[in-house]
């Protein structure tokens, strides 16, 4: 079976990128998010109100996007997943990382860390300066992933139709443009979430179920 997990990263970074997340969560197009928990405010109030009680439905896993500013990454890891479970009641579906920013130093103690807790981290192979831990007690997805931002649907097409059986990751930034944000992706996010769309759409001309963060538990 060909599994696939369609997330959206950044939720949090702005209340319009937040209401296209959530609109994506609603249609089943996106089935997995993650969460800058740094970003959230008291704006965002009833937004994340609702993306919890999608969490607790089921409709999505929600994870934890880690976002350092400084280099106490363990400190770091310690307190923004505290911060999460305070603010969502529970524990995250998964942790990943913003931006690859002390990627190769902070990487080994995100997986330490979710070794520890039991808790899926996001495989972050693509990046050459990582180093994956792919054997012990890692949960995290062993097969293709793929970040879907800034490509066309017939690069991603072309992607889906080569998926051999089991669990696969594309990734997107998808938004409202937020003429506020100063995010390098804003301009890209509306296109983001129309290629998410079609993704969803496309699943069954390529025998592909949906899936989350949450069956990585279940292998």
């Amino acid at each position: 079976m060909i599994q696939l997990i369609i997330t959206a990263d950044d939720f949090g970074y702005t209340k319009l990128f937040n209401k296209m997340i959530l609109e994506l969560i609603r249609e089943g197009s996106i089935t997995s998010t993650s969460v800058m928990i740094d970003e959230i405010d008291e704006s965002q109030k009833e937004q994340l109100k609702e993306l919890i009680q999608l969490s607790k439905d089921q409709r999505v896993s929600t994870g934890l996007h880690m976002y350092f500013k400084n280099t106490d990454f363990q400190k770091e890891i310690e307190r923004q997943f505290s911060e999460f479970v305070d603010i969502f009641g529970f524990e995250p579906s998964h942790v990943d990382i913003h931006k690859p920013d002390y990627l190769k130093d902070a990487y080994p103690i995100i997986q330490e860390f979710c070794k520890r807790k039991r808790i899926p981290c996001k495989n972050l192979s693509k990046y050459k300066e990582v180093d994956m831990n792919l054997s012990g007690d890692l949960i995290t997805t062993r097969d293709s992933s793929f970040d879907g931002t800034e490509k066309s649907f017939t690069e991603i097409s072309e992607w889906l139709s080569g998926l051999n059986d089991g669990l696969h990751v594309i990734t997107f930034h998808p938004g409202y443009y937020d003429p506020d944000s100063h995010s390098s992706l804003n301009k890209q996010r509306e296109l983001d979430a129309q290629n998410a769309r079609e993704v969803k759409r496309h699943l069954p001309d390529y025998k592909i179920e949906p899936a989350n963060f949450h069956d990585l538990k279940t292998l």
